[in-house]
């Protein structure tokens, strides 16, 4: 929407280009001082970030890491998500809680399913 209403000039020619966005667009759009691009991140980050908070308070857990294509939209997606998670969050919850950009990108997902079928598989019955 951004790219067609002329709020974005970047995502506009990238959209105009391909025919498609993705969130590497989206993510070089900003790293070009793009301030809509900009918005839709943070948009985005906050919007994960309260589904995250709410896991968060429920599990308990002592890392969270962000992973999948996600990962290439950086530090300005995780400082989103961050403020949300310790806004949001019980405080015992989250006192030493990190939240990191997981390392895998977009291979994330294959990898995570690869280990867990191998460990099913080789485990001791």
């Amino acid at each position: 929407a951004a790219a067609r209403d002329g709020r974005s000039a970047e995502l506009a020619a990238r959209l105009e280009a391909v025919g498609h966005l993705a969130a590497t667009d989206v993510a070089a759009a900003a790293s070009a001082g793009d301030a809509a691009a900009l918005e839709l991140i943070r948009e985005g980050g906050m919007r994960t970030g309260q589904v995250i908070a709410g896991l968060v308070s429920f599990f308990n857990p002592g890392l969270v890491v962000i992973g999948g294509g996600v990962t290439g939209l950086g530090h300005t997606l995780l400082a989103a998500i961050r403020t949300q998670v310790y806004r949001q969050s019980l405080p015992l919850a989250t006192g030493n809680l990190p939240i990191v950009l997981g390392e895998l990108g977009p291979a994330a997902g294959v990898t995570g399913a690869a280990r867990l079928i191998s460990d099913h598989l080789f485990s001791p019955a």
